[in-house]
């Protein structure tokens, strides 16, 4: 009998600690926001309480005493939506430009609904979201070892290969970081934790893989990254704007288990003859082998009154010159940037005809193998084959279909299988 009470008692002693493990560090439900944190916001009867506009509060730093290990749920519902608006949810960070600390940003634009990541003051690729008023969406932001993860209702939204630095500032939510951005006129936090070291966060939507992808990170830029396991595999880096992301479908079941691909989603937009640094930095996140590159119809700017030839070229040899320092053993391959098109006139009808910016297109084409040449990278010709094929554009102007997409990504995985033969 006195063994049993014993075992009861260690038995409730252990499911005490393992309990007091679980408890969060700071809740909504249950705590009050500090005076001193709070800017014109009210607590209701039941924990939640309504930010936007000018009024934010903030959870104490106090809620997070190992900040390469801590866990933070926040459920937000949205009673109206403004075109043009931004609400930083969470925001640990004093101000922009600050290189510390994690975020999460909600963007409500005419042409773009989604929500961003933001780690060590980098706003890391907006994860498109379709908002609407009233509808309650759950994101965790579990931090284990320094490494982020986030979550929209328990799925898996995005792994950060990168170490998050820390700060002294509260974890902010619905403050203003920009001077001039628009926040959105309100916002409803119906339930806000922040978990401790003690807390493993495990998601029922979560698949194991042996070789989960994830993003490493630095200031303006980012690359999307495979585990690597075996180091003897061969490594490729393909860089390019939302063409690469297209095309990104098809490559990379293509390359499964023969060759990691760290896909660089990014862009020059403006003349830049010194982002070869830049380019250098994302470039050098692993020893690769391979580099496939193209700046894309975000140059379309660069017109004769805009930038001349000996700009557009100076930008462009910058780029070549960054992935060579970046990736010194590379073979580099540019990839000629996609038509312009014509919109489509009529839904389910095909595209008949280049788009009124296509000379642009061909200007930047003619000039960048001027400077592939004169610096030994191979060109990949996309230009031509899609040209004859208008058939396969998306009709918005800019984009493709699957099928265009997947000739890119044949062509990369030719070049490849050429390149790497005998490896």
């Amino acid at each position: 009998m006195a063994m049993k009470r014993l075992l009861f008692v260690l038995a409730a002693i252990g499911l005490s600690v393992s309990l007091s493990a679980q408890a969060p560090l700071w809740d909504l439900a249950k705590d009050k926001i500090p005076a001193a944190l709070n800017h014109g916001v009210v607590q209701a009867a039941d924990g939640s309480v309504t930010v936007g506009g000018e009024n934010y509060f903030g959870i104490p730093p106090s809620a997070f005493p190992d900040q390469q290990n801590f866990t933070v749920q926040v459920t937000v519902t949205f009673p109206e939506l403004t075109d043009g608006t931004t609400m930083h949810v969470l925001l640990k960070q004093k101000k922009d430009g600050e290189d510390t600390g994690l975020g999460l940003t909600f963007l409500n634009f005419p042409t773009i609904q989604a929500h961003r990541p933001i780690i060590n003051g980098m706003h890391i690729g907006d994860k498109r979201l379709k908002l609407q008023p009233n509808i309650p969406y759950a994101f965790t932001v579990a931090v284990r070892k320094g490494s982020p993860t986030y979550y929209l209702n328990e799925a898996p939204t995005g792994q950060y290969f990168v170490l998050l630095l820390p700060n002294d500032e509260p974890m902010w939510v619905g403050k203003r970081l920009f001077p001039r951005e628009k926040p959105f006129t309100s916002a409803k936090i119906t339930a806000l934790k922040v978990y401790g070291p003690d807390f493993a966060y495990k998601s029922p939507k979560e698949k194991p893989t042996a070789e989960p992808r994830g993003g490493i990170a630095g200031k303006g830029w980012m690359v999307d990254a495979p585990t690597v396991v075996d180091p003897k595999r061969p490594k490729l880096l393909f860089y390019g704007d939302s063409i690469s992301g297209g095309y990104r479908g098809h490559l990379l079941p293509a390359l499964e288990g023969k060759v990691y691909a760290y896909h660089w989603s990014g862009f020059v937009g403006g003349i830049n003859p010194k982002v070869d640094e830049l380019i250098k930095q994302g470039a050098s996140v692993a020893d690769f082998d391979l580099v496939f590159f193209n700046n894309g119809l975000h140059s379309l700017s660069w017109t004769p009154e805009k930038a001349t030839d000996q700009q557009i070229i100076d930008t462009t040899r910058a780029i070549v010159r960054g992935f060579k320092a970046g990736a010194p053993k590379a073979k580099l391959f540019w990839i000629a940037t996609t038509p312009h098109t014509a919109r489509r006139t009529e839904p389910g009808k095909p595209v008949t005809a280049l788009g009124d910016k296509n000379p642009i297109v061909l200007r930047i084409n003619r000039l960048a193998e001027q400077v592939m040449k004169e610096e030994g990278v191979e060109i990949i010709d996309m230009y031509t084959p899609l040209a004859a094929r208008l058939d396969l554009a998306s009709g918005d102007e800019y984009h493709w279909t699957g099928p265009a997409y997947k000739l890119i990504a044949d062509a990369i995985v030719a070049k490849t299988n050429e390149a790497l033969k005998g490896k």
